[in-house]
């Protein structure tokens, strides 16, 4: 179907959909993983039947975030493109000022003079005199709480299990966007709480404008900082001459030759050091390579893991609205590929995974702090399980974002033809070497919770690794 003029707004948004549900059905790792299959059959049904009137695109984007909500895997998500953002900027239903998350904590961003011209244009010259301190903690907006704007935020962001944990991560760097897709304001003048140096204040702040070069900037330096550490396949060092200690921003780099002679190493001085507390700081970390290399040096060799499997492998025709050259495609490719040879060959045994063989010198038998927060997710997510359920290690900070049972992943982007929204689907599934219970949020809180604001990046890192090592 061609997406001309001729074509109606309301074609294209049903070509979309058949897209979407033809890919999610075919490609979904396993869709009933954390819910029930009729639930999303009738909400693909409504969604259906949603698209059958003419809808503005933050309206077609908050119906596919809710439906993919309902699967409860966090990787199965869609991002906002440039035109949806643009259609809400182009609303001016927003306060003067930029804030974030930092946790749970809801933060006031310095502003660019770059943004006064933006935010002061169509407000009364008392509005312009109204601004809240650079660093405050926003305690409500509209006489909402942090968590109950966080209720209603939480039904168009996906996470595993439906915790609202990785909710608040993901919500974290467009806080605004999300509260205006569930709240958006209904009056000129809104009233802010907010504690600034311990005091805590009252302030009303007209809607207009958001202070875009502001937050530009900040989610440009997030963006950044994400993918930096995305090539980082992780740090050792030790502390205070007695304290092992692992940083992984993320598990992306962390395969292959070079990091297992990484890992040799580390745990070579930890041995040889004899090194009996060690820390692994999991903060921020979305995933990546599953590390099942990694745990063999705390449990020994041919230990069950849990299992890994291309549930919806790459088949010789699929969708062309997959984007299929991108090294997600590429890998869902060789995986596939992969798995059909050890299917063939009798050697996949249900994607069971087991420890390699490992020099018994080298496993670490010591005490073990694992410090998370909201972003620790998927692959970090399962190794926070393993070292907690296997090795007697405690947990310390927030609770992880991830599962620590199941979850889909091998993120593939799907662009939709005509809105051009980009929904990530996940054909792989894993599973930890748990069964899953009836709650399976309890296991995941920490021994250990932390819940203090500290703004500053190196001042909160410090801190953390000063907990960690009062912990032991």
């Amino acid at each position: 179907m061609s997406a001309s003029k001729s074509v109606s707004p309301i074609e294209r948004q049903k070509e979309d959909f058949q897209v979407f549900k033809e890919v999610l059905l075919k490609k979904e790792g396993t869709l009933d993983l954390h819910t029930d299959l009729n639930v999303l059959r009738q909400s693909l049904d409504k969604l259906e039947k949603d698209m059958l009137e003419e809808k503005s695109l933050i309206e077609q984007y908050k119906l596919y975030s809710r439906l993919l909500s309902l699967i409860n895997c966090g990787h199965t998500q869609i991002h906002p493109n440039r035109p949806v953002l643009k259609e809400w900027l182009a609303q001016r239903n927003s306060l003067p000022i930029d804030y974030y998350l930092i946790g749970k904590r809801l933060v006031v961003n310095r502003l660019l003079k770059d943004d006064d011209r933006y935010i002061m244009d169509g407000r009364s010259n008392n509005a312009r005199k109204r601004i809240i301190p650079t660093s405050s903690e926003i305690i409500s907006i509209d006489n909402m709480s942090v968590p109950e704007m966080m209720e209603g935020i939480s039904k168009y962001l996906s996470s595993d299990e439906g915790a609202i944990d990785f909710k608040y991560y993901q919500a974290s760097y467009a806080f605004d966007f999300y509260r205006h897709l569930a709240f958006p304001f209904s009056k000129d003048s809104i009233h802010v709480k907010y504690v600034y140096k311990n005091d805590t204040s009252d302030i009303y702040l007209e809607t207009g404008a958001a202070p875009v070069n502001t937050m530009n900037k900040r989610i440009a330096a997030t963006v950044a900082a994400f993918n930096a550490g995305q090539k980082d396949q992780g740090k050792f060092r030790i502390l205070n001459g007695k304290y092992g200690y692992f940083r992984f921003t993320s598990f992306q780099s962390s395969s292959g030759k070079s990091y297992e002679k990484f890992l040799e190493q580390s745990f070579k001085i930890l041995n040889q050091r004899n090194i009996g507390k060690l820390i692994i700081d999991l903060r921020g970390n979305t995933g990546g390579s599953m590390q099942y290399s990694l745990m063999r040096y705390f449990i020994g060799e041919d230990k069950l893991l849990g299992r890994y499997v291309v549930e919806k492998p790459k088949h010789r025709f699929e969708n062309k609205y997959l984007k299929k050259f991108s090294v997600d495609y590429f890998q869902h490719k060789r995986l596939s590929a992969q798995q059909r040879r050890e299917i063939r060959r009798n050697k996949f045994d249900n994607g069971r995974v087991y420890t390699d063989e490992i020099d018994n010198n080298l496993i670490y038998q010591g005490e073990i702090i694992v410090i998370t927060d909201e972003g620790t997710f998927s692959s970090a997510a399962i190794l926070a399980c393993h070292l907690k359920t296997m090795c007697g290690a405690k947990i310390l900070g927030a609770t992880p974002g991830g599962s620590f049972y199941a979850g889909n992943a091998g993120s593939i982007q799907l662009g939709l033809p005509n809105s051009k929204l980009h929904v990530f689907i996940n054909p792989n599934t894993f599973y930890s070497h748990l069964a899953t219970p009836l709650d399976p949020l309890k296991i995941k809180r920490p021994d250990i919770e932390i819940d203090k604001l500290i703004i500053d990046k190196g001042r909160r890192d410090k801190f953390f690794k000063s907990e960690a090592i009062k912990a032991f």
